[in-house]
């Protein structure tokens, strides 16, 4: 009897660390706007075919007369440092990196 109840126990431990939540990361999207030093069409084709595939960004918004593009991307999967990264790698430079405030409208949707 004592056998049993000691593997009962052991049994009610094991199982209880897969009941156990995980904490929830809070997921929201945040929007920083890039201005770029120059950009021509092969930037925008550069930037359609590789950063819009980068881990964690939802849109883009491309400004060819501003030389800027606006990117959404959610919190938790990318930052503002893999962004600089990514844009580097595709040989883009960047002038300067601001975010971007939500409209109350915006948030609604």
């Amino acid at each position: 009897m004592k056998k049993f109840v000691t593997l009962l126990v052991v049994f009610a431990c094991m199982t209880s660390g897969g009941f156990a939540k995980n904490p929830k990361v809070e997921k929201k999207k945040e929007t920083v706007e890039i201005r770029l030093d120059d950009m021509c069409s092969g930037c925008v084709n550069k930037i359609n075919s590789y950063i819009a595939f980068e881990k964690g960004i939802t849109a883009l918004d491309i400004n060819h007369e501003k030389s800027s593009v606006n990117v959404t991307y959610w919190a938790h999967r990318t930052d503002t440092a893999k962004l600089r990264k990514a844009f580097s790698k595709v040989k883009l430079n960047i002038e300067e990196m601001k975010m971007v405030e939500e409209t109350k409208e915006e948030a609604k949707e």
